[in-house]
């Protein structure tokens, strides 16, 4: 699971790992099972894949209100992942608004480093994930902020 099916950082010693659990009775399908979402949080991820925003032509951002979404942070997450599989997108971010609170979701794959822009935020993470949260800004402003801070650190070449 914390490879994204064997497609983040797995190595040599990520295939022994699985091969051992295999071995030792682990069952992919139960775990598939396990974690699956339900039709409100896939509808509701769908919507924030669809509102999103390519900005400079690699970046994905969309927005989300929250409110009343239970795991609503989770369904930005995997949102943002989901942002990833569009063709020429370095790094999405999600921005999901939740008790007069931002919270962002940064990914990427390999060639951006989500981190350094989420401590811009006073965030943190690591190279293809990061997160930050962010008080006493409106989702659109909070949208507007990333956007500044994303071309700044392009035209700055730290990104």
């Amino acid at each position: 699971m914390d490879t994204d099916n064997f497609v983040i950082k797995a190595g040599v010693r990520t295939f022994e790992a699985a091969a051992y659990l295999r071995r030792a009775g682990a069952d992919v399908t139960r775990v598939r099972k396990m974690f699956r979402e339900d039709m409100e949080h896939c509808r509701i991820r769908t919507t924030i894949i669809n509102k999103a925003e390519i900005y400079m032509d690699e970046f994905a951002i969309s927005t989300f209100d929250g409110e009343n979404v239970s795991g609503a942070t989770v369904v930005g997450a995997k949102a943002a992942n989901a942002l990833l599989n569009i063709q020429g997108i370095r790094g999405s971010f999600v921005l999901t608004a939740l008790q007069d609170c931002i919270y962002v979701s940064a990914r990427s794959i390999d060639e951006l480093n989500v981190q350094v822009i989420m401590e811009k935020f006073g965030g943190g993470g690591h190279l293809t994930m990061a997160a930050a949260q962010l008080k006493d800004v409106s989702l659109s402003d909070a949208a507007e902020m990333l956007k500044h801070t994303l071309r700044k650190m392009h035209e700055d070449g730290d990104i």
